[in-house]
């Protein structure tokens, strides 16, 4: 005879979904479960659960945004990732994602939108902590497409190494972060007299940044979408004399091949990916 019958399956799924949905709201009720045990209520036991939940996303999210939380203090980062947390709550099984959307969210929301330097200092944190995490990938050596016959090039397509993260900035942006990461005090953030376009990758584990001059991140661009090499030098002929254009997007690929951004090229739509 069975003296211990299982509890149905579903009633441990409700407590869990109820116990979720508490931690995600926090003005919502507890679940009767939490019981009074003589030194606490059922409700502060729980609020115990909450509250260090609410804090460890609060670590989570310091943990990518170092400069930030450095900028902004502990106790107004505490708040930004509080007030982030309700906005946007966790929906993924790893924390490693839970602050994704802090570059948009400090962009539109009404206490913090009047401080677009804290949503571009967001965006390029994360590009950082993107980069690094991102898959790795053999990158192409500039003798194969120097072997590349020259009538393929106008057909030459690019796919990027998947380390490369694009960031467009309108502040002095990279010179906080470098104060902030040296625990050095920042100079005031400078509007610039025009968005620049910076890169970032890794390479050998290490991180770099730099940014693109007008015509190179045009060029970029182009290629990052797909575009194919002739399209990217009719392109740059608005911005550079004719005679210049092909020998300076070659210029470009020479370079970013030597720091080892492009992971794969095809010379015409039927062609496969060649390192």
């Amino acid at each position: 005879m069975n003296r211990h019958p299982s509890r149905p399956t579903s009633s441990l799924a409700e407590l869990q979904r109820r116990f979720q949905a508490y931690l995600l709201n926090p003005s919502a009720n507890p679940p009767a479960a939490f019981r009074d045990d003589g030194r606490a209520s059922g409700a502060q036991r729980a609020e115990v659960y909450a509250e260090a939940y609410r804090l460890r996303l609060v670590e989570a999210l310091a943990a990518d945004y170092p400069a930030l939380r450095a900028l902004l203090g502990e106790n107004d980062f505490a708040h930004l990732g509080r007030t982030y947390a309700e906005a946007h709550p966790s929906r993924s099984a790893s924390i490693r994602w839970f602050g994704r959307h802090l570059g948009r969210f400090l962009q539109d929301d009404s206490e913090y939108r009047e401080r677009p330097e804290l949503a571009e200092l967001a965006a390029f944190e994360w590009a950082l902590s993107e980069a690094f995490d991102a898959a790795e990938a053999p990158a192409v050596s500039p003798e194969a497409l120097a072997a590349l016959p020259a009538a393929r090039w106008p057909d030459l397509r690019l796919r990027f190494h998947p380390a490369l993260r694009r960031v467009k900035l309108r502040f002095n942006i990279p010179e906080v972060w470098q104060a902030l990461n040296q625990k050095a005090s920042p100079p005031p953030f400078e509007a610039l007299d025009s968005p620049q376009t910076w890169i970032v990758w890794r390479s050998d584990l290490k991180l770099f940044f730099r940014n693109l001059n007008l015509s190179e991140a045009q060029a970029f661009d182009a290629l990052y979408q797909g575009l194919h090499f002739a399209e990217v030098c009719e392109g740059l002929c608005d911005r550079l004399p004719a005679e210049n254009v092909a020998a300076t997007a070659a210029g470009f690929l020479a370079h970013w091949l030597t720091e080892g951004w492009i992971a794969a090229f095809e010379a015409d739509p039927e062609s496969s990916a060649t390192n």
